[in-house]
């Protein structure tokens, strides 16, 4: 009986993880109020590392910024029960049904999905030098993301294997995935202007940025095909999969840290772009000193880059293990002990193989950065207000990659000195349709891709918020030199200012 409890509250520790996970959606995920506008700065690298020249600052200093996001298609609170204002006057959940659950579930027949997406943006900052600029950038990142979730699963999780209508039913599941990382990074970014004609100017970037594996965890199952008969068996017909975990755990003691390294594996990645710029004028002005560099006014911009190319290997306190064409009729699920990491590993693989160590393929594995193609433009409709938009979509070469959502956006935005406002339109997965607000007070920027969550008109399945405090210095904003006998007459002066001086002296 004891072992018995000590399983279920496992079991449900693990799923009130999850659905923590899956139902705190925050979403900065692109961050889109960061990095889309001309006043982004050294945070222009997170779409576009080939931005950084084209921005309305020569130096930018980044001091903290933080974003959150979480999405899944598996849980939710009803909007009109339960929204962030709420949770900030009350602390209590609403609660459904006879087990009194604090959330309600989908039950449509969709595959199923769930991501959680942190990105802390450290201490950074970048300088421009006329076609030439550079930054330098800091972050930590936490990366979760669960695809191809069979749509019963979460069901299962959430009644029990008691659930009637699940059982004695055949099902057959393929292409699912699990993976998630934690890692610090610090990038050195490079963008130059490498062609400049008359009204047309091209720029390519790079960013190459030095990882540092906290944790890391992925599973991937080409195929299980099984039925559950009660609630105490499972017929496993067949099971293709396999596991790499390195986390600070004593994988024999439970106790954390492990006592090992602090970080479990390293890696390189890799951002690369181009930028295409039709101006309003032609040429470019010369400059003196790096304040009087002059931000050149635009007609319209597309950018194109590809982001988070590499991957992160893990070393350290990691472990592989496999399951190739395996099954087994499991009667007595409910009474397996969960005590420890290498025992419940031990005994799945002596369930499917009849040896503990049979499943163990090596101490080391790979987790591939959630590479994406990315697309950017920008047009100019008057002064201030400008039309953007963004389109970005995974690249995965196997399910060892951790996938980055698909998001199209439309950003109407209205940008000055002193405050930006910009509301992305936004189309998560192709599927699910959002409204979000950013809004920049001269050195601070806050926003959501999701305003419905945070009042109400959404189902609290998704939460998106960040924000950024940074300082900035102005192209074309140098004061004026006290003038001497031999200085130039027009050194230090605007256009206007120029062009009143020639005018005055034409008349003269």
């Amino acid at each position: 009986m004891r072992q018995t409890s000590t399983k279920r509250k496992f079991l449900r520790g693990l799923l009130y993880l999850f659905l923590l996970l899956a139902s705190s959606q925050a979403g900065a995920q692109e961050m889109l109020g960061l990095s889309q506008g001309n006043y982004s700065g050294v945070n222009s690298i997170l779409s576009n590392p080939a931005m950084l020249t084209n921005t309305r600052s020569y130096f930018d200093l980044n001091f903290f910024g933080f974003g959150f996001f979480t999405r899944n298609n598996i849980v939710y609170i009803p909007g009109s029960d339960y929204n962030i204002w709420k949770a900030i006057r009350q602390t209590e959940l609403p609660t459904y049904g006879e087990d009194n659950r604090n959330v309600l579930y989908y039950k449509d027949q969709r595959s199923k999905f769930s991501i959680v997406n942190t990105h802390m943006l450290g201490p950074s900052a970048m300088i421009q030098l006329g076609d030439h600029a550079f930054a330098l950038s800091t972050a930590a990142r936490v990366f979760i993301s669960s695809n191809g979730i069979p749509w019963e699963m979460p069901i299962m999780g959430i009644e029990g294997l008691k659930y009637k209508p699940l059982q004695n039913i055949n099902f057959d599941d393929n292409n699912i995935d699990f993976s998630s990382a934690q890692w610090l990074e610090v990038g050195l970014s490079y963008a130059y202007n490498v062609y400049q004609f008359l009204d047309t100017r091209i720029t390519v970037g790079v960013t190459v940025k030095k990882l540092w594996g906290l944790s890391g965890v992925y599973m991937a199952a080409d195929n299980i095909n099984y039925i559950v008969l009660n609630d105490s068996t499972i017929n496993i017909k067949n099971l293709n999969g396999e596991a790499g975990f390195a986390v600070p755990v004593d994988y024999n003691t439970s106790d954390v840290p492990d006592g090992g390294a602090t970080f479990k594996g390293s890696g390189v990645g890799l951002d690369v772009g181009v930028v295409f710029i039709k101006q309003r004028f032609v040429g470019s002005k010369r400059f003196k000193r790096l304040c009087g560099q002059r931000f050149e006014e635009y007609i319209y911009r597309i950018g194109v880059s590809v982001l988070d190319i590499g991957r992160l290997k893990y070393d350290d306190n990691a472990q592989l293990h496999s399951f190739d064409d395996v099954s087994v009729f499991w009667q007595n699920f409910d009474t397996m002990n969960y005590n420890s990491i290498n025992q419940t590993i031990g005994e799945l693989s002596n369930l499917f193989y009849g040896d503990p160590t049979a499943s163990y393929r090596g101490n080391s594995f790979k987790l591939g950065l959630p590479t994406a193609l990315s697309v950017q433009g920008d047009y100019r409709l008057m002064k201030h207000y400008y039309l953007g938009a963004y389109w970005i979509h995974p690249i995965r070469l196997n399910r060892h990659t951790m996938r980055r959502p698909a998001q199209l956006a439309v950003i109407p935005r209205y940008e000055s000195k002193w405050f930006d406002i910009s509301v992305p339109v936004s189309l998560y997965e192709y599927r699910y349709p959002r409204v979000g607000l950013s809004a920049r007070f001269y050195f601070i920027t806050v926003g959501t891709e999701r305003l419905g969550t945070w009042i109400g008109l959404a189902d609290l399945n998704g939460l998106d918020f960040y924000f950024s405090v940074k300082f900035s210095l102005a192209k074309g904003s140098c004061r004026k030199k006290m003038e001497s006998a031999c200085a130039n007459s027009e050194f230090g002066y605007s256009d206007k200012e120029k062009a009143m001086f020639r005018k005055h002296k034409r008349r003269r």
